[in-house]
């Protein structure tokens, strides 16, 4: 199956996973991972938050299609605020990021399975690197 085919699974399974909801879920499992990443959102208001991670979600489905120019120009502006310069999120946290957004999956979408999971990490991974490799 080919990346987009499988962005567009990955976009079906969001829904059925609650989309903002889900969104909300992953930030609950993601600030139970480390100390250092709840110091990051210390100061965030986490309703806006939620917001603005579910739309780069979304983009991040379309991102897999690199002419997809609001996709691109959305995740670059998130590549810029989340470098060394700005945010400072370290390429590593962005493994648990997405061990949490695949787990996080799992448990809400009530059609998971291994394959749908190898396909999420995979489509949030073109966007994930994208995002990593500018720090």
């Amino acid at each position: 199956m080919v990346i987009h085919d499988k962005a567009k699974r990955v976009h079906e399974s969001y829904l059925r996973a609650g989309g903002r909801d889900f969104v909300s879920s992953f930030y609950d499992k993601l600030m139970e991972t480390s100390e250092e990443i709840r110091e990051k959102f210390e100061h965030i208001n986490m309703e806006e938050q939620t917001d603005i991670l579910a739309h780069s979600i979304v983009m991040s489905f379309l991102f897999v299609d690199k002419n997809h120019q609001t996709a691109a120009n959305t995740l670059n502006k998130v590549r810029e605020s989340h470098n060394r310069d700005h945010l400072n999120i370290t390429p590593e946290l962005y493994d648990l990021w997405l061990d949490c957004m695949v787990e996080t999956v799992s448990t809400c979408d009530p059609h998971a399975n291994k394959q749908l999971l190898s396909d999420w990490h995979e489509v949030m991974s073109v966007a994930v690197n994208h995002i990593r490799e500018g720090y």
